[in-house]
């Protein structure tokens, strides 16, 4: 095996890796993000329909707010494999495929509202929003991990509070 098969085949590995890790990343997510949803609705129905289970209530948000630390450093792990993919592919790309094939560094360009020259088959892209670079998905998601963590404080003192 030539050095560049070599290269085009840890490239091949790395961006295969990429879309591995952005997939379990999603489904993770939603699966987390569903379970939230199940604990804090249950919760709140308990709070409405019976009075007695109240305690109850404080131990399944506190639950829910143990489940929502696990859910951070879990994405936090997930974000970290990521882009440990991502550099690879980019170092590949750079030192085995260059000039030929830039997707990677030329994506990270785009991404950060650089514009990105194609030839004459393919139509120059308009520059990416400014809007959606503000936005990160990685922080999009953290913040819906701390609004779920925030409904599960508000839960655990409204049973609290009226606990006794």
């Amino acid at each position: 095996m030539t050095v560049d098969e070599k290269g085009k085949v840890g490239y091949q590995a790395a961006i295969s890796l990429v879309s591995y890790e952005g997939q379990i990343i999603w489904r993770s997510f939603g699966t987390m993000l569903a379970a939230n949803a199940a604990v804090v609705t249950i919760s709140g129905a308990i709070l409405q329909l019976f009075s007695e289970l109240r305690s109850a209530v404080v131990v399944i948000g506190f639950l829910g707010l143990v489940v929502c630390g696990a859910w951070w450093l879990v994405l936090l792990r997930q974000f970290s494999y990521y882009r440990y993919w991502f550099s690879w592919a980019r170092q590949i790309e750079a030192r085995f495929l260059k000039p030929e094939v830039q997707i990677t560094s030329l994506g990270r360009t785009y991404g950060q509202g650089g514009s990105v020259d194609s030839d004459e088959n393919v139509p120059n892209l308009p520059r990416f929003p400014w809007a959606a670079r503000i936005v990160r998905v990685e922080w999009m998601m953290r913040l819906v991990i701390l609004v779920f963590a925030a409904l599960h404080g508000v839960v655990i003192w409204a049973a609290m509070r009226t606990v006794g």
